[in-house]
């Protein structure tokens, strides 16, 4: 798996957005510079997708929320 920075050289090499990035890998903003700031690590689905976006080959990701994706709500004490 390349390292953030060299997602980062990548799709800026091929002229891709962070925005365009985020918009195929079904993933925020934040996230991408997380990633190209090695803060996070993508999933293995993320990264392939990533990949496909920097060289606009496959398909984007489904916008569909996934699994991981869920929003979570804190429960208040006294709600369980």
């Amino acid at each position: 798996m390349l390292s953030g920075e060299q997602l980062k050289f990548l799709r800026y090499y091929n002229g891709k957005t962070q925005q365009q990035v985020a918009d195929w890998c079904n993933i925020s903003i934040r996230y991408v510079k997380m990633v190209e700031q090695n803060q996070e690590r993508p999933s293995d689905e993320t990264y392939n997708a990533w990949i496909n976006c920097i060289y606009g080959i496959g398909k984007p990701l489904p916008k569909d929320p996934r699994p991981n994706q869920t929003s979570r709500k804190k429960k208040k004490s006294g709600d369980e």
